[in-house]
């Protein structure tokens, strides 16, 4: 198959997308690859003769409306035949898709497109005009960087007809043209994420007003764009981390509010993902990629909710984990984990809801104690205990009496309330250990059962203490419902770390209990009380 019509028709798009799609970079780099990748093949040639778009003088039959387009801004811009070298490198194919991307200057006869090929020194791009002018000699660029190859002035000494509308200039007194040149250079440039920051911060730091700013912003976000496909995920957070410290330092709202928006621009998956994947890999600079993530809010904790899930080992997991803990944000995204089909993504986001407390989550974790898998169901429980727990602990710096609690949160799955008519008050958490006993009673693995009961004595209210007694004490007569000895020593040291005023006269009273296992268990549990019960 001849690669000619597929490099026109790659070319073609990406002309099309800069016309159409201005910030759609990510779509425009894949353009630019696929043109690449036909360049290799061979030498293009392509041109309008007699009314007809010709590509290396056969004539195009089926061109759709992108070809169509790319033939109408070669006549416009008075171009009579466009020849691009084997292997044109990325730089050159970008640059003459951006001067076909501009408006036609009238009657100029093709003098501003062979100004700007031959000021940026388009080495693999040949160009045939109608009336080319006879082009003064000019100086090449030294060995500088990138940031600093083009010299604006030399378009408008041999370009004087073009170069106001070539290379308009803004209210800011700058060239526009030829700078965004130079930004679409850095973009496409193999070398340009490899240049040092302060390089490419050169421009954005010399910006003084928020237009200025803006254009040299969205010059570096095409570089983190070309970064993150290249997997320079380091090119990607030290971009990032200079962009959010310079916002930071600034005073100047308008400034501010031009960074705001090229960040949110930035706080993508593709992007953050460099972020993320970086976390495990270098703790050295784990304060320079939190503090990217925590400035994107939300987004930033999406990207390490889904690095959480994709971890591929614990320890990988666990920083993820620590950091979602850190930032407090996003726990609406860790929340709908919970509804995930995976079990162990479930399990992740009921542990780490209950390891920051969300009290919100409590309606989302209840339905998890029925999970299909125990390890999910076991997670939920221990969750639910830290919420309830937290909210009970700051429920107990108050001497405020507690209202009792609603019918539908009453009773300790043996019939009996928690209301006013067994003198208990219905603290902070009664709702959690209402799902727990529940929970409990339709429980048929040990384990999970062992979960609930130690669970209930965190939460250690006077309802979930009723609740452990009634586990742990040896029920007399003959149809007495008795459960195994191992859950009810759980029960015993479950009683250990309850705080609510009824648990010890609870464990002095299992002192007398007909089991020696009990009896041995509460014996030790009473030994091992450090801390003084709430009254």
């Amino acid at each position: 198959m001849d690669h000619a019509p597929s490099f026109a028709r790659h070319l073609a798009r990406l002309v099309w997308q800069l016309l159409n799609q201005s910030d759609a970079y990510d779509v425009q780099l894949a353009s630019l690859q696929l043109l690449v990748g036909a360049s290799r093949v061979g030498p293009v040639g392509m041109g309008v003769h007699d009314g007809t778009f010709r590509i290396n003088g056969a004539p195009v039959s089926d061109a759709g409306p992108e070809m169509q387009e790319l033939a109408a801004q070669l006549v416009g811009h008075s171009i009579e035949e466009l020849a691009f070298d084997r292997a044109s490198s990325p730089a050159d194919l970008l640059l003459m898709a951006r001067i076909l991307a501009t408006a036609p200057v009238p009657l100029d006869g093709g003098r501003g497109v062979l100004a700007r090929i031959h000021a940026l020194d388009a080495r693999a791009v040949t160009v045939r005009v109608t009336s080319p002018p006879a082009l003064p000699p000019i100086a090449r660029p030294g060995p500088t960087d990138l940031m600093t190859l083009q010299v604006v002035p030399d378009i408008a000494d041999f370009a004087p007809d073009a170069a106001s509308s070539v290379a308009g200039s803004d209210d800011d007194g700058l060239i526009t043209t030829a700078r965004l040149d130079e930004m679409f250079e850095v973009f496409s440039s193999n070398d340009a994420t490899r240049l040092p920051p302060d390089r490419l911060f050169l421009h954005l730091d010399a910006a003084i007003t928020p237009r200025a700013a803006a254009r040299e912003l969205d010059a570096l976000l095409k570089v983190v764009a070309e970064a993150t496909a290249r997997a320079r995920h380091e090119v990607v957070a030290d971009l990032l981390h200079g962009i959010v410290t310079r916002e930071a330092a600034l005073e100047d709202d308008a400034m501010r509010r031009q960074y705001g928006i090229i960040l949110r621009r930035a706080a993508v998956p593709p992007i953050l993902r460099s972020l993320t994947l970086l976390l495990p890999r270098n703790r050295e600079r784990h304060d320079v990629y939190m503090t990217v993530l925590a400035r994107c809010e939300d987004a930033g904790a999406e990207a390490l909710a889904e690095a959480l899930i994709a971890a591929p080992s614990i320890g990988d997991r666990r920083v993820y984990y620590d950091a979602l803990i850190r930032m407090r944000s996003g726990i609406r995204t860790v929340m709908h984990m919970l509804g995930d089909t995976r079990w162990f993504v479930a399990r992740n986001a009921a542990e780490l809801l209950g390891e920051l407390k969300v009290t919100e989550a409590e309606a989302e974790l209840t339905p998890l104690l029925e999970h299909a898998d125990d390890r999910v169901r076991s997670a939920a429980a221990v969750a639910l205990a830290r919420i309830g727990s937290s909210r009970r602990g700051r429920g107990r710096l108050s001497r405020t009496p507690v209202p009792a609690a609603a019918p539908d949160d009453a009773g300790n799955g043996n019939g009996q309330g928690n209301g006013h008519g067994n003198g208990h008050a219905a603290g902070p958490g009664s709702r959690s250990v209402h799902s727990l006993i529940k929970a409990l009673e339709k429980e048929a693995d040990s384990r999970v059962q062992v979960a609930l009961i130690a669970a209930l004595g965190q939460l250690g209210t006077q309802q979930a203490v009723d609740k452990l007694v009634e586990i742990a004490r040896t029920e007399r007569g003959l149809l007495a419902r008795q459960r195994p000895t191992p859950l009810r020593v759980a029960a015993v040291h479950a009683l250990g770390q309850a705080r609510a005023a009824n648990a010890q006269p609870a464990l002095q009273a299992l002192l007398r209990d007909k089991s020696a296992a009990i009896r041995g268990a509460a014996s030790w549990v009473i030994l091992g009380r450090r801390e003084p019960v709430a009254v």
